[in-house]
């Protein structure tokens, strides 16, 4: 009998995810507030809903043909919480609601790991800062996603910035912290049976942070970088933190994400996450550098299947594939404001590439993640020649757009 998934989310990022359960012979309930979205187009049962509120969400799911459901994932989109609200109305496997909320709020979040001792930033909780001490510090939304209003507060006004962030809050909350230097990884990580099985693990390339001060704006990563502590240190912590958030023991298992920074000879967590990531990072990263098919594992864990765990073979036995680096193309302040009029085909240079704009779309100041242009992955034998050629890639890209 063929099984239902509910994959929420539909947008660009989201349609290897949606392809991914169509190999896997899955019937795809696919929710997006967006009916023109491109998944939408691969689903057996498209559902229009805001797959970031729960309430629409399930209004959604209670007037669509489906009577039932096997699992229910999120689809490369910030939306667990909406994932266990499902996951209760259908009794499915995973997180309970309680335990997703950790996973959006990340102020209660750090609450929670501080009172277990994990390691993260110092913060002043939800409170104003104090003018004297805003110079090595970070506001952000508790509960956004993206990117969104993450600004650092040195040199800049901090009403402003509490305004901005707050406003890009859905809940109007905001998280104030330490600004932490230090190399920052990306991790994903697989759980099973109550143990860390496996982790990719990427260094978070800032070298642009200059640029577009005061907003904290990521350019990529490089796959696989590990941190001095080594791997093993990193599932550990990571394994703590999922014990202080209840999510360790969740059966079968799942997967989750984490940003991380080593800071003072010391693994720190910034926030996790649990649910798959956008940028293309499981989809097509994992398993360039790993050849691990990441996106697969997670389906299973969300339908309660399991993972069989081979090393040397199998669907999720990780091997060394190559050095991966992944940059975007980001807009010249000339272009804010612009209308993009063409595009050029993607670099032969990147194994994988993609436009995050269209022909019509008006160029907007970098102030999220939200902003970028296009991206570009390259593999190669070392990093240094990844991120060359991954560079060269977004270069050729940026010049050969045409804007108005």
């Amino acid at each position: 009998m063929t099984k239902t998934i509910i994959l929420l989310g539909a947008g660009g990022e989201c349609v290897p995810i949606i392809q991914k359960a169509k190999d896997m012979g899955l019937r795809t309930v696919v929710v997006d507030g967006c009916g023109s979205a491109p998944g939408m187009a691969l689903a057996d049962v498209p559902v229009v809903a805001s797959c970031y509120h729960a309430d629409a969400a399930l209004q959604g799911l209670r007037r669509s043909p489906i009577k039932g459901a096997d699992g229910v994932m999120c689809a490369a989109t910030d939306s667990p919480h909406v994932a266990a609200a499902i996951r209760e109305e259908f009794g499915l496997p995973g997180l309970s609601v309680a335990s997703a909320r950790l996973s959006i709020d990340k102020g209660d979040q750090k609450a929670v790991l501080r009172t277990f001792g994990i390691p993260v930033p110092d913060s002043t909780g939800r409170n104003p800062l104090k003018p004297s001490i805003q110079s090595d510090w970070v506001i952000k939304p508790a509960d956004s996603r993206g990117g969104r209003g993450v600004i650092r507060l040195a040199g800049v006004d901090y009403e402003w910035a509490y305004k901005t962030a707050r406003a890009l809050s859905p809940t109007g909350q905001v998280v104030i912290e330490r600004w932490l230097d230090g190399p920052q990884y990306s991790t994903y990580s697989i759980i099973l049976g109550g143990r860390v099985m496996f982790t990719v693990c990427g260094l978070r390339n800032y070298d642009r942070l200059a640029e577009f001060a005061p907003y904290s704006i990521e350019d990529g990563f490089d796959v696989p970088s590990i941190p001095p502590c080594g791997i093993g240190a990193v599932n550990e912590l990571i394994a703590r933190a999922c014990v202080a958030l209840g999510w360790l023991d969740t059966a079968p298992g799942l997967t989750v994400k984490g940003d991380l920074i080593w800071h003072d000879d010391r693994l720190v967590i910034l926030e996790l996450a649990a649910r798959l990531s956008g940028g293309y990072f499981c989809s097509h990263v994992t398993p360039m550098a790993y050849g691990i098919d990441f996106v697969y594992a997670a389906i299973k864990l969300a339908l309660g299947e399991g993972l069989e765990w081979r090393v040397g073979g199998g669907a999720i036995a990780p091997f060394g594939a190559g050095f991966v680096s992944q940059r975007y193309v980001f807009s010249d302040p000339a272009d804010i404001g612009r209308t993009v009029v063409s595009l050029p085909r993607v670099s032969d240079w990147a194994a994988w590439a993609t436009w995050l704009i269209k022909p019509g779309d008006i160029i907007k100041p970098v102030t999220s993640h939200a902003a970028r242009l296009g991206q570009a992955c390259c593999i190669a034998g070392t990093m240094a020649d990844a991120e060359h050629m991954a560079a060269r890639a977004v270069a050729e890209m940026k010049a050969g757009a045409s804007l108005e």
